[in-house]
This record gives C-alpha cells, structure tokens and sequence, in this order.
C-alpha cells in the first residue's frame, strides 16, 4: 500500500493518499481489513479502517455482526 500526504492542489488543503495494490484488492476481497494507522503519517493519532464488500448492505452486516459503532455519514446521492 502506498500512503503519502501532499497538499491538494485544488484548494491546498492537506490531502492524504492511499493507493491500493492488487495484493491489497485481493486481501480485501478476502475479508481482510487494512488498518491504517494515520500517527505514521503525521497526522492526529486514528485509525483508518479499509473494508471491502460487494454491497454497501453487505459491509454494513458485517460490520455490525463484528460488533462495530458505527457514526454513519448519509452517503450522497
């Protein structure tokens, strides 16, 4: 995974990149998370979860079968 922080060139605000490989892809598909720890980065110290799922109901199922709080944004339409 490559992760990098640079400045946005629209508005210049910070922007944070994250470029997944098809190894990455792979292990998502397969129900492994990636967990990004954004303190690496100099940035506040969170966490960044990837997670992957066919559907955004099937994300959300897992998430709560795995026991997840979720603060849900509304997606945009």
């Amino acid at each position: 995974m490559l992760k990098a922080t640079t400045t946005s060139k629209k508005d210049g605000r910070p922007l944070v990149i994250l470029g997944l490989s098809g190894e990455n892809v792979t292990r998502l598909a397969a129900g492994e998370p990636i967990i990004v720890d954004m303190a690496e980065m100099g940035l506040p110290p969170m966490e960044v979860a990837i997670i992957y799922g066919r559907t955004e109901q099937v994300i959300l199922e897992n998430l709560r079968k795995d026991g997840a709080i979720l603060n849900m944004q509304k997606p945009e339409s």
